[in-house]
């Protein structure tokens, strides 16, 4: 068959290379040889190569996440290029739907598709199948890739290996087995005693950068990377698998029943909540000295002249033997003065050690609540007499009320600044007479765990880093409603 002829432009037609590397090592080539053969074959053909765009190391199943691929295809559109020369067909798509789009949105723009290890021509009907039967085989290569892919991280699985081989911060990966890295051990199980407190990923994430530990690609820690390194069951000793959690060949950093702890409260604050639509400023926040919720609530009043008032309140829903209800700007007032004028210094984070110190406590508080246990059953089975329990007794109860006392001042030590919580709404608190109502009740709920409205009128303000509440005075003065 005698190949037609195509007419020589006045001009080169603009070339664009597309180059991808492949994560299958089997199917793997450098980009610097794939840019060669492009250009070699621009070269013969008189194409003048006007961009060169890389997706490397992506897999060519995916297609929005490479982000060269789409800049190429927009070249065409946007009449920059004229032609994509790839190495071979399957570096564009192995997926049949996504190189039909392409194809199909190059087509349209008027542009052309071609390889240069793999020369068709597409301008004829022929050259079309064949362009498809190279783009079908492709697919079946990454289909049979997967399928291989799928018996190794199912046979890995059966062996308690972490299937596709990653594994989180805190661990390493051999040949043969996973280890955990000695040095980062006491920081992860810090991460889950913190989280299990019910700090949250940006608190643990503010202490991880404070120290300066490096996140698991450099850099900063985010919250994001805090849960993806804890929502790994690799800490506990498991291994999972489309679903399916299983023993892992490997010993664990901390116990089954604190990851299940810690999955149980991950799940509790990653449930989808109704947004909140309570125009009442300190919504969940305000509690009655009884110790129950006020809820916002709106009263009507009658003046002494003679004029209808109404107004918001907190009201407690037992308020029976104590003033029902607070008009909520006598609260809302004081709460936000402080907020707005409290002023934090700079203060070194706890160091790793003090958190290692109070890990050491609580353990050893344990283990004397269960040598406690054992004596206690000791005893009901007459293996010792009365008199030799009371005094083993005596001495695990002094040990362990020093051991609290001890453990209570390493949790003072272990305190974030006011600033870990203060800082990340600076900007927020500078304009805050600009913030919708959600906006302030965000910042107020990440600044403030509790406001108590006490039996003798004064509040406390009980703040997110703990140490002592902090006591203000109602707002004085007539609501002019």
């Amino acid at each position: 068959m005698v190949a037609r002829l195509r007419p020589v432009p006045d001009t080169p037609p603009r070339a664009v290379l597309y180059l991808r590397q492949s994560v299958a090592r089997d199917d793997s080539i450098s980009i610097e040889l794939q840019e060669i053969a492009g250009r070699d074959y621009c070269a013969q053909h008189g194409y003048d190569v006007v961009a060169v765009e890389i997706d490397e190391g992506i897999s060519g199943r995916t297609w929005t996440k490479r982000p060269a691929v789409q800049r190429v295809i927009d070249m065409i559109e946007s009449r920059e290029a004229d032609v994509i020369v790839l190495w071979k067909w399957s570096r564009l798509s192995r997926s049949r739907k996504d190189w039909a789009v392409a194809a199909d949105r190059v087509d349209v723009a008027g542009g052309r598709i071609e390889s240069a290890t793999e020369p068709i021509d597409t301008a004829t009907a022929s050259g079309r199948f064949a362009r498809g039967v190279m783009t079908e085989y492709a697919a079946f290569q990454s289909e049979q890739i997967g399928e291989q892919w799928a018996e190794v991280r199912a046979r890995r699985f059966s062996l308690g290996l972490p299937p596709a081989g990653k594994v989180p911060w805190g661990w390493v990966s051999r040949k043969t087995h996973i280890e955990s890295i000695p040095e980062q051990v006491p920081i992860v199980r810090t991460m889950y005693r913190l989280y299990g407190e019910g700090r949250g990923a940006a608190y643990i994430a503010y202490w991880l950068n404070a120290q300066g530990i490096p996140a698991p690609r450099g850099g900063d820690w985010r919250p994001v990377t805090v849960t993806s390194c804890l929502d790994s069951p690799i800490h506990a000793g498991l291994v999972s698998y489309l679903g399916e959690t299983r023993k892992g060949a490997h010993e664990g950093i901390i116990s089954e029943a604190e990851y299940a702890k810690y999955r149980r409260m991950r799940d509790d604050r990653s449930t989808p909540k109704k947004p909140r639509r309570s125009t009442y400023l300190l919504s969940t926040l305000v509690v009655c000295h009884c110790g129950l919720k006020r809820a916002g609530s709106t009263l009507t009043e009658r003046r002494q002249s003679g004029r209808t008032v109404s107004y918001y309140s907190y009201k407690c829903p037992a308020a029976t033997e104590h003033t029902k209800s607070v008009a909520a700007w006598r609260v809302e007032i004081p709460v936000v003065e402080w907020l707005r004028s409290f002023k934090v210094s700079p203060a070194p984070a706890p160091p790793v050690s003090a958190q290692a110190d109070a890990d050491a406590i609580a353990r050893e508080i344990l283990d004397a609540e269960r040598t406690m246990d054992r004596l206690t059953l000791q005893l009901a089975q007459d293996i010792i007499p009365k008199a030799s329990y009371e005094r083993t007794r005596d001495s695990l109860l002094t040990e362990i009320n020093r051991l609290q006392a001890a453990q209570r001042e390493a949790a003072l030590q272990t305190m974030l600044p006011p600033s870990a919580y203060l800082d990340a709404h600076a900007d927020a608190l500078d304009s805050w007479d600009d913030l919708q109502v959600a906006d302030k009740q965000a910042v107020l709920r990440g600044v403030v765990r509790s406001i108590t409205i006490r039996d003798d009128g004064l509040i406390e303000v009980l703040p997110q880093w703990g140490g002592e509440p902090i006591v203000l005075e109602q707002a004085q003065g007539v609501n002019a409603g």
